[in-house]
């Protein structure tokens, strides 16, 4: 018999309270940054041509211009340059000497999510970073810039960076770290993939075209199966070619796309369940990417993957759950426990060692809130509970 929701939820909540102390009391990693070069290769959707224009509103004319489903497919390849941060443990825990964190960032980010968008004024060092926490309990982390995202090459935003192509960049990079062929990145044998949003996404389709050879462990987080605030997310955050709505990103292609609006009422809770100074760093900080990383269509397809999966996705959070802004009454409840919202996304895994904890008071950007810390040690109570 399955242990209830609730007593799961209670045993991780109260095993990651216990790493806090440990946590906040660890020294900062230490980290490099690096460059890959990742040759890749994909049968991409063959979209109709961007339009050229930079003027708001062309990404809805645009999409609303074709049946993504009806397209068909186009070979696509290339080497790219692929931009990581590479952090060893803090602390030395037996057993994990050869094991690893590999961590994607969500839409509109960049892998600096990882350390709580690099926000400059926590209550205390590391309150925000999943990298700092899993150092503290004997991992290693990758977290990488997505093809066309942060610092990594931004090739044409339509016909190159699409879900395709991503997922080859990000295979090959997990078979590099099994390989120990990245430079700057010692070999593991063990690779646990920790995703959010968009990153989640990828990492599913990874579980699901890579079953046996993909990671041996996965973290979602913000995400479900069904994310029902997806489009109007989009909408809220009123995206135009960055070019033109960012003065950072002068000479990019139309089809790289700015948010310009709306980023607190998109991915952060209530008032109260975060702290304002981190919500005006966030909206500052860029947010761009390729519109053909949302144009396509892919069926939904249940895994085969059969190891250990955590689903981790906030109570608030308005877009797996939501209409796209914590603004909208009523205010958006994923609910709890069997049959909520994010315990659906079991049925994405059924052969799989299956896991949903829900954070209170927590939205879209799980790294960003209070709650950000428990949310850590929960993951990290959970990744001890599977062997890891």
């Amino acid at each position: 018999m399955r242990p209830s929701y609730e007593a799961v939820s209670i045993a991780l909540a109260t095993a990651g309270l216990a790493t806090l102390g440990q946590a906040r009391c660890s020294p900062k990693p230490l980290c490099k940054e690096l460059v890959f070069t990742i040759n890749a290769a994909a049968n991409n959707t063959a979209f109709p041509p961007f339009p050229t224009s930079t003027g708001p509103g062309v990404l809805f004319q645009y999409l609303s211009s074709f049946n993504a489903s009806a397209l068909g497919t186009v070979p696509a390849a290339g080497t790219f340059k692929i931009s990581a941060l590479y952090c060893e443990p803090t602390t030395k825990v037996k057993g994990r000497e050869g094991t690893i964190q590999y961590l994607l960032h969500g839409l509109t980010a960049n892998k600096e999510y990882w350390n709580g968008e690099d926000f400059p004024d926590p209550e205390f060092r590391g309150q925000y970073s999943w990298i700092s926490h899993a150092a503290s309990q004997g991992y290693a982390t990758l977290a990488i810039d997505n093809l066309g995202n942060g610092k990594s090459d931004r090739p044409d935003p339509m016909n190159i960076v699409q879900p395709p192509m991503q997922i080859s960049v990000i295979y090959s990079i997990l078979r590099g770290i099994r390989a120990g062929s990245l430079p700057g990145v010692p070999k593991y044998d063990k690779v646990i993939m920790g995703t959010h949003s968009y990153g989640s996404v990828l990492g599913r389709l990874i579980s699901t075209i890579f079953p046996t050879s993909g990671a041996d462990a996965y973290i979602l987080t913000a995400t479900a199966a069904n994310l029902t605030g997806l489009q109007q997310f989009i909408a809220n955050i009123g995206p135009r070619a960055a070019t033109v709505a960012d003065s950072r990103y002068k000479g990019l292609a139309p089809a790289y796309l700015s948010a310009t609006q709306n980023i607190r009422e998109v991915i952060y809770g209530l008032d109260g369940s975060f702290d304002p100074k981190i919500t005006k760093w966030d909206a500052a900080s860029p947010h761009v990417f390729a519109a053909g990383e949302i144009a396509g269509h892919s069926a939904t397809v249940p895994s085969n993957f059969a190891g250990p999966v955590l689903v981790m996705t906030g109570r608030q959070d308005q877009i797996a759950c939501g209409t796209g802004s914590i603004l909208d009454r009523p205010t958006v409840d994923c609910g709890l426990g069997s049959g909520s919202h994010v315990d659906e996304t079991r049925s994405l895994f059924p052969k799989a060692q299956f896991q949903a904890y829900v954070p209170e008071n927590t939205a879209h950007n799980l790294n960003t809130h209070y709650s950000a810390p428990e949310t850590f040690g929960a993951a990290h109570a959970w990744l001890e509970s599977v062997g890891f």
